[in-house]
């Protein structure tokens, strides 16, 4: 049986990572070596009835595990695109679901030109560089729908502010969603040379990877919230954990990009084999027992500071190795240690929680204490 097994808008990949539109899907070469390390699905790098005119330099590794890019869609025209690369993209033996930007114009022509094309699986469709307004979105979605019969996924911007009412508008028109694109507009540069590191004409991009983890899960729990369809979750995915995150958060499957320019294609094997690892240990048998398992989460009890019952971490000493890195980022110098003893002086901690969570070997946890 294949645990990793993953059903989405009507077709079935081997396991939940596909490739997100971006620099790893840009044409058939890459595909493949995607396909070969892992992946269970495309998506195809968008393409638009304009090539796109890429500014250099145009991705930046920003943080560890994060990207600046300005990067935008498909340098290739839409009608080479289509008539080569998709026919051999088509027989890599996955599914493959084509990214289309971006106007209901554009939808509409690209729609017409597809129309009789059985290469794809799915159409997703980006918002990324149009008009958030709500009528202008499910105007793109039916210009699409009118020519494609396939599933068409609406890929959420994390500009969109009312997450509930842009989903209530295109229910009736989509087959699903996805959620997100990158973030921005960012900004950096050189303080030595006074030069952005984007070669964009003001230097600004957008945000991708691991830091977009947290903005990504909010959007897909909204999102999944607030429909019954299959949602993929996008944005930040680096391990299992993050994939496991997703799909509790009520995501279906996940794509993949910033991690893979980094890493290569390798990393889908990776992911998939230590998910697999994850579940056998947790005793799941399938990818659907996750799914969905924190969208609506509420706190039934909130605590708070110097009301009771009182939370302060408490020290766990078997796990601890005495690395200090709590004592370090404890704001309010409320950890010490005295010999080989951690010492917590609860009057001083405000039990912010940082100290839990940056702990590498679990040797803090919040716990409720008589004072």
């Amino acid at each position: 049986m294949n645990k990793l097994l993953t059903k989405i808008f009507g077709f079935s990949s081997a396991n939940p990572l596909y490739t997100a539109a971006g620099p790893t899907a840009a044409n058939y070469e890459l595909l493949k070596k995607a396909v070969e390390g892992g992946v269970g699905g495309i998506v195809t790098k968008t393409i638009s009835v304009k090539p796109a005119r890429v500014p250099i330099p145009n991705i930046y590794s920003t943080s560890p595990g994060s990207l600046i890019n300005t990067e935008l869609w498909s340098e290739y025209s839409y009608k080479q695109f289509i008539d080569e690369e998709l026919p051999k993209i088509k027989s890599l033996g996955v599914p493959v679901i084509l990214s289309l930007g971006y106007t209901p114009d554009d939808m509409t022509k690209l729609g017409e030109y597809l129309r009789n094309n059985y290469d794809f699986d799915a159409v997703e469709f980006s918002i990324h560089y149009v008009s958030k307004d709500i009528t202008n979105i499910t105007d793109i979605a039916a210009s699409i729908k009118q020519n494609i019969t396939v599933p068409v996924i609406a890929k959420f911007s994390p500009s969109i502010s009312d997450i509930p009412g842009l989903v209530k508008a295109l229910d009736p028109i989509v087959d699903g969603f996805a959620g997100i694109n990158s973030v921005g507009p960012t900004f950096d540069f050189d303080i030595e040379t006074l030069k952005p590191y984007m070669g964009s004409t003001d230097g600004r991009g957008w945000l991708s990877g691991r830091a977009i983890l947290p903005i990504g899960l909010h959007f897909v729990s909204s999102i999944a919230a607030n429909t019954s369809k299959p949602v993929f979750g996008v944005g930040g995915v680096r391990t299992a954990e993050d994939v496991i995150k997703y799909l509790m958060a009520g995501a279906s499957a996940v794509q993949i990009c910033s991690h893979a320019i980094i890493n290569g294609p390798k990393v889908y094997e990776k992911i998939n084999t230590n998910l697999l690892k994850w579940m056998d240990k947790k005793g799941y048998d399938s990818l659907d027992e996750l799914i969905g398992l924190m969208k609506n989460f509420r706190r039934e009890e909130l605590n708070y500071l110097a009301e009771a019952p009182i939370l302060k971490p408490i020290w766990i000493s078997d796990n601890c190795n005495l690395c200090k890195s709590c004592a370090t980022v404890c704001t309010h110098e409320a950890i010490t240690f005295d010999s080989k003893k951690l010492i917590i002086d609860y009057n001083t901690c405000v039990s912010c929680g940082l100290c839990t969570t940056t702990c590498p070997h679990d040797a803090l946890e919040f716990s409720t204490i008589t004072i």
